[in-house]
């Protein structure tokens, strides 16, 4: 993807803005006008990577289904997340695990999907992030949505999937960046425009400096590697989220994010590097972004 970078007004960055976005919008119809046209359809799986826009794609599947008659609820496998202290009890000292099926609580997650398949109902928990815990519990009823999608980058593993009865009616989307941007001739991957997004939002809704988005990075990498990628095949749909903007909005929030790092820092080259790539590129705000945005996730 080659990306524009470089705009003679205000207004030509908006029009970006709306192209992107709208090309955006008509890869993700095409999936809904095809999964709508099947009516025995009742699960659906949202899984893909970290930080490659499942939690606004999962609300916009709710809207979409929603104009075409469907009824949807929506369950973050995040919120079965174990607590942060019990993750750190069992790291044994090694980096946080907060990617591979071992951050669930695969008990709870078990029970979930047995009372939700044979019952219609069952106690879902929710999990805070900035509390890094279980909070409470609330009533879950799938008795009047035709459709429920379970959200999250663990939805793809075979120790989630497994947990669905034999015959269960389900499709599964997988959703990430899927091509390279080029950026003035400078080629960055699909993983490299996916850490720049979860840099800005660890920092803005989990409370996570970017040398700790820096120190997780190695693990979801590794985590990826082996649990994601050899999947992500697998699956019935694949929505590319990559927008051509995101060099130019990002911009203003990884410099503020990155400048302050010091050059004894572990990750000041790396975010050398990052900065070196956003320099030559005009700056688009995020007051540009429409309110149904996807990167509102990030922003």
């Amino acid at each position: 993807m080659i990306v524009k970078t470089k705009f003679g007004s205000e207004e030509e960055k908006k029009e970006y803005v709306r192209r992107c976005e709208h090309e955006f919008e008509n890869r993700l119809d095409d999936i809904m006008k095809d999964i709508c046209a099947q009516s025995d359809i009742r699960y659906i799986t949202l899984s893909g990577p970290t930080c490659s826009g499942k939690t606004t794609a999962s609300k916009k599947l709710i809207s979409e289904f929603s104009e075409r008659g469907k009824r949807l609820g929506i369950i973050s496998l995040d919120d079965f997340f174990k607590d942060r202290d019990t993750l750190e009890a069992q790291s044994e000292g090694r980096k946080l695990d907060f990617d591979s099926e071992k951050a669930l609580d695969l008990e709870e997650l078990a029970k979930f999907m047995s009372d939700i398949q044979s019952k219609g109902r069952a106690r879902l928990p929710k999990f805070s992030f900035d509390k890094a815990a279980r909070t409470h519990f609330e009533d879950f009823s799938a008795e009047d949505k035709d459709l429920l999608v379970f959200e999250g980058i663990q939805a793809i593993y075979p120790a989630f999937t497994s947990l669905f009865e034999s015959g269960a009616k389900r499709k599964s989307i997988y959703i990430s960046v899927l091509e390279d941007f080029d950026i003035n001739g400078k080629k960055i991957t699909p993983r490299e425009i996916r850490l720049w997004r979860r840099i800005v939002r660890d920092y803005k809704f989990r409370s996570a400096e970017p040398e700790f988005s820096f120190y997780l990075w190695e693990t979801v990498v590794e985590n990826e590697d082996v649990n994601i990628l050899p999947y992500s095949e697998n699956n019935d749909y694949k929505i590319n989220s990559a927008l051509g903007y995101e060099p130019c909005i990002l911009k203003p929030e990884l410099e503020n994010l990155l400048c302050g790092l010091k050059e004894s820092s572990l990750y000041y080259k790396k975010s050398r590097e990052i900065l070196a790539a956003v320099n030559d590129v005009d700056v688009i705000s995020s007051k540009y972004l429409p309110k149904r945005s996807l990167y509102h996730e990030f922003l």
